[in-house]
């Protein structure tokens, strides 16, 4: 009896410290297949793990998009040096449903017109 509430409990204990993960990555406050656009200028940038965030400024309304991780970005040789706080950003995203909350994510494309730069999802054709 013993062993087996041991083993009960432990598994019970990795199946709840698993759904806060599950949960972080859910995007169902997003339309997956939605291609919004928005230009606006960079005001913070938070380069860290688990999403670049920036905060940009769009005709008076601040809008949060949540990009890739450091590690998704590396992989498609994007790095810091390549942004700067005042850039004019043009990203084509989700919005979220609500919307009272500023925020972007399943992010398609990233374009910083005086840069030349240009990033497309390597995934911006999937559905999430």
């Amino acid at each position: 009896m013993g062993k087996r509430f041991h083993r009960l409990t432990c598994c019970l204990s990795l199946l709840f410290a698993a759904v806060p993960v599950l949960a972080h990555h859910s995007y169902a406050d997003y339309e997956s297949a939605e291609r919004h656009e928005l230009r606006g200028t960079i005001t913070e940038i938070q380069w860290g793990n688990p999403h670049i965030i920036f905060i940009v400024q769009s005709d008076g309304v601040v809008m949060r998009v949540e990009w890739v991780t450091v590690t998704g970005a590396d992989k498609t040789s994007v790095s810091k040096d390549q942004f700067a706080v005042g850039d004019e950003l043009i990203v084509i995203g989700s919005r979220n449903h609500d919307p009272e909350r500023h925020i972007m994510t399943l992010v398609k494309e990233l374009q910083i017109p005086h840069k030349n730069f240009r990033w497309r999802s390597p995934s911006r054709d999937r559905t999430y």
